[in-house]
């Protein structure tokens, strides 16, 4: 549950699901849109009844590239993964879409004033210590703040949303007491601190850099690290003995790192206990065929989209990167992929909300709309001429590479529906296959023209889509400060809203700004929305409490197996 996150192709990032609504108090909260969700189907069991002990295999399409999920390459579900059963949350949420407070971790957490500032409360369960022993305490939350704050560029973070918003940290009538108050109002307070790090990691940029490069430093949670081998790509967690919540039905979770197209036969030779399914026919029909596996389905709570670079050189003409939006017909793409997996197959017409959400709307306009004609005359206007079936300009050929990582079905059918539709206007588009360890560098150093992400949700909303569309900046060294703007598209006025969003406690007129400001990322044209995804998880059947999630959190202690598998 996390405010910002991205990870490549079917994995991939992060964006908003509900609307939190502020307001005095802890405990639980309903999001908005949580009322149209389908909840989740992870086959739920009572603990008493689950086996105790046995391995859980857990495939992942790549290796974390960095254990600290709030360092610049950290955000991505395979840190998720793993760092969810290690580090601190405030809280949970469950299938409906209400939050609740972490009672592991807390015991309260309150929104205790809003005049004349914003203050939250947050009261640390006494019992809650890092595993060397030492006490979770308000130094620890001064530290992250201090880090991810953006006083200090050396810390390479992957978003400042929230905290650049926190005024002081301080202690309340003890150290396990934390007073945070804030210099404008933040709507998604609750998304701040989550994940929690020691003060250790978030006191210098070197340890918060690289500190966490290789391996996971500690855990606060149910599990701690046993093992992990760079070589084989394999992370084995067992039971952490000095745990005070209720202890993990699971001995040991093993995560391996595993090409997505090499899931399906892994899942049906027993060598792993799931698989996500994500908009893969093929996939889906292959796994529904396994004996001891059961296909689950939640809400869907992602969509993909088609990012746009542009600051590339052949994109930073809007007309270009606004032709070339007109020109992919979104619900072609729709029809082809999901349409076959009984997904209604309509494109997403929002970057901020789902179609079933609270506060969606088609902002799409004309950029969203399929239109090769009009693609034509913008291409015309920019100076691009067809020749020979090719655009040309000042003697270059209009050709755009779409990067995407290698062996993953979806992605690769993707790139050649969308290479034959720009060929009809004369663009030519080269695909380049990456693998998967070398896919998000490219992406990072913006050596790419078009490129796709699924774009996962969580349950805090518009300040958790900021860092994707924030106006790059460079900063006093001259480096370009992105945050997780892989277009490298914005505008002030872009920020201007964002920071009205973010700042209004009233969920009305935070969905109308957030609509306002989803308009502009169109005609900006940062990204093209395609599809929202399905959460389909085959599973094998003896596996309960796991499964298709949907918004909701894993709760990693009850995870467990109905009979203990075979050795």
């Amino acid at each position: 549950m996390r405010s910002s996150r991205w990870t490549p192709a079917i994995l991939v990032a992060l964006l908003v699901l509900g609307l939190a609504i502020a307001g005095c108090g802890g405990g639980r909260l309903t999001l908005g849109g949580a009322a149209s969700a389908t909840g989740n189907d992870i086959n739920p069991v009572a603990r008493q009844q689950l086996a105790n002990g046995g391995t859980l295999r857990w495939p992942l399409p790549g290796f974390p590239p960095n254990f600290n999920d709030h360092e610049l390459d950290g955000p991505g579900i395979e840190n998720d993964s793993v760092l969810g059963a290690l580090l601190p949350r405030p809280f949970t949420i469950d299938a409906t879409g209400v939050l609740a407070v972490n009672k592991e971790y807390f015991e309260s957490v309150e929104l205790t004033s809003t005049e004349p500032k914003q203050v939250v409360t947050y009261r640390i369960n006494p019992k809650a210590v890092w595993y060397d022993g030492t006490p979770i305490t308000v130094v620890d939350f001064q530290a992250q703040w201090k880090a991810l704050g953006g006083s200090n560029p050396a810390f390479r973070v992957a978003s400042t949303q929230g905290y650049d918003t926190v005024e002081n940290v301080a202690a309340g009538r003890d150290d396990r007491e934390v007073v945070v108050t804030f210099k404008t109002n933040y709507a998604d307070w609750r998304a701040l601190f989550d994940m929690l790090y020691p003060a250790s990691t978030n006191t210098d940029p070197n340890v918060f850099n690289t500190g966490w490069k290789r391996q996971p430093l500690t855990t606060a949670g149910p599990f701690k690290l046993a093992s992990l081998n760079q070589t084989t790509k394999t992370i084995t967690l067992v039971r952490n003995e000095k745990w005070w919540g209720r202890p993990a039905k699971l001995e040991r979770i093993i995560y391996r790192v595993m090409n997505p197209d090499a899931q399906v036969d892994a899942l049906a030779n027993g060598e792993i206990d799931f698989i996500d399914v994500g908009a893969d026919l093929n996939r889906f029909q292959r796994a529904q065929a396994i004996q001891g596996v059961t296909v689950r389905r939640a809400g869907a709570s992602n969509f993909v989209n088609i990012t746009i670079n542009g600051m590339s050189e052949v994109l930073t003409d809007v007309r270009v990167r606004r032709a070339l939006a007109m020109g992919i017909d979104r619900g072609r793409i729709a029809q082809a992929l999901i349409a076959p997996l009984g997904v209604a197959p309509a494109p997403l017409g929002n970057h901020i909300f789902l179609a079933n959400q609270t506060g969606y709307q088609d902002n799409s306009s004309d950029v969203g709309r399929y239109n090769p004609q009009q693609a034509t005359a913008l291409l015309d206007e920019a100076g691009w001429r067809l020749h020979d079936g090719v655009r040309t300009k000042d003697g270059k050929e209009l050709t755009v590479r779409y990067v995407i990582p290698a062996q993953i079905t979806v992605e690769e059918q993707t790139a050649e529906l969308v290479q034959g539709m720009l060929s009809k206007i004369g663009v030519k588009l080269s695909i380049e296959t990456l693998p998967l360890n070398e896919f998000q560098n490219f992406i990072s150093s913006g050596n790419f023209d078009l490129t796709a992400f699924v774009l996962i949700g969580t349950p805090f909303p518009i300040s958790s889509s900021k860092s994707f569309y924030v106006n790059p900046r460079r900063g006093p060294d001259g480096q370009l400060d992105i945050q997780q703007n892989y277009a490298r598209v914005g505008s002030d006025e872009i920020d201007r809203l964002f920071d009205q969003a973010t700042a209004e406690l009233d969920p009305a007129k935070a969905v109308q700004l957030a609509n306002e400001i989803d308009a502009r990322i169109w005609q900006e044209v940062h990204s093209l929305a395609l599809y929202q995804r399905p959460d389909i998880v085959a599973t094998n059947t003896n596996l309960a409490n796991f499964g298709a999630f949907g918004i909701a959190s894993k709760t990693y202690e009850d995870i467990g197996f109905l009979v203990m598998p075979k050795p």
